[in-house]
């Protein structure tokens, strides 16, 4: 009986980051803890971090201090120490090396990469920004964009394995499990701005939606568990029946396939969606949204509102009530999100090519 393998994954989840990053390693994380490896998530204890939530999936963490004051901005705020102070923070944790490093953190490059050598047999680095040089086995960008593969030419390693585009995308076992169930004759949407929502777009959506012509409908608003806004939306949709709140819900599949149509923010939301054929209007909310928001939007897989921030009530009801008055094209949009992804996701493909390049290594 061999030793079960071992990965390791270094991702955060804090108030600004979200929880995008945390939940899409997780998928990649549990698929190949059912093929035996043993997993480790290494998180640093930002403001808004889910390490305890981690704990309570029953995941080992590693969990590295708290930033003291920063004074870095952009990316490098996101880390809140250098990243040779992160991977000797890492190293002396770890004790020992893994087989499979995976790396999904936009501070982090081949920097800490080369920092962390000699701990782990394999690298893997999920990114979808393509603006710093890595150093790694395999890349995973499973966004769709325009020169998918030309993006990381000069900078990846040569020998590096690219694994780009929406078919290998991190989907949750569950959105492979459920079909699409929207009935035309009853109106749901769904409202969803990522694990934090800053912006407070959720309650922009509520009075949006309260403008419509059409009255008679249903709407699941969703938010995470880190939501600053919480108490003010839970009042809001105990006021209006029509208004269901569900906080860090594990029904979110299930929820999406009911759907009409859903209003929220780029990012991996977007190929659940697609994998559900689920119309949406969808706003970015970080300039690493908007590329390939601008591509789903161009294959007529959603409609792109603009930047967050600029997001007016009036401007969003107008949006809605436009695709409700043009049902077609909400039937042409869910065709075209269905086409884009994968049966089932592109997990089962990475877990393969991992297996295979792991067999009999030890």
């Amino acid at each position: 009986m061999t030793a079960s393998r071992k990965a390791l994954f270094r991702v955060d989840a804090s108030a600004i980051i979200g929880s995008g990053h945390l939940m899409r390693c997780l998928t990649l994380a549990k698929a190949l803890q059912q093929s035996g490896w043993c997993i480790t998530v290494a998180c640093r204890a930002h403001p808004g971090n889910l390490i305890q939530w981690l704990h309570d999936q029953g995941f080992d963490v590693l969990e590295l201090t708290a930033p003291t004051q920063t004074t870095t901005t952009g990316y490098a705020a996101w880390l809140g120490v250098t990243e040779q102070q992160d991977a000797a923070e890492l190293k002396q944790l770890l004790q020992e090396p893994v087989d499979l490093l995976v790396l999904d953190h936009y501070a982090l490059s081949s920097v800490f990469e080369q920092a962390m050598t000699g701990f782990y047999q394999k690298l893997l680095v999920i990114d979808d920004l393509a603006n710093r040089p890595h150093q790694c086995d395999y890349l995973l960008d499973q966004n769709l964009y325009p020169q998918l593969h030309s993006r990381y030419e000069r900078l990846v390693n040569k020998e590096a394995q690219l694994l780009l585009g929406p078919f290998y995308v991190l989907l949750r076992p569950e959105f492979a499990t459920f079909q699409r169930t929207a009935k035309a004759e009853q109106l749901r949407f769904l409202v969803f701005y990522g694990g934090t929502d800053e912006l407070n777009l959720t309650a922009l959506s509520i009075d949006a939606l309260q403008q419509l012509q059409k009255t008679d409908f249903h709407a699941d608003i969703v938010i995470g568990l880190a939501n600053p806004h919480k108490f003010e939306l839970e009042k809001r949709c105990v006021k209006d029946s029509r208004f269901t709140l569900h906080i860090n819900t594990p029904q979110m599949a299930e929820l999406m396939s009911q759907a009409t149509l859903m209003i929220g923010a780029g990012g991996s939301t977007h190929w659940e969606r697609c994998a559900l054929a689920l119309p949406a209007l969808v706003v970015t909310l970080a300039e690493n949204q908007v590329a390939g928001t601008l591509c789903l939007a161009d294959v007529g897989a959603c409609v792109y509102l603009g930047h967050g921030q600029d997001l007016t009530a009036q401007q969003l009801t107008q949006a809605v009530q436009q695709l409700l008055d043009n049902p077609e094209q909400l039937q042409q949009m869910s065709k075209q999100a269905k086409q884009l992804v994968p049966q089932g996701g592109g997990c089962a493909a990475i877990v393969d090519l991992l297996n295979t390049e792991f067999q009999g290594r030890h």
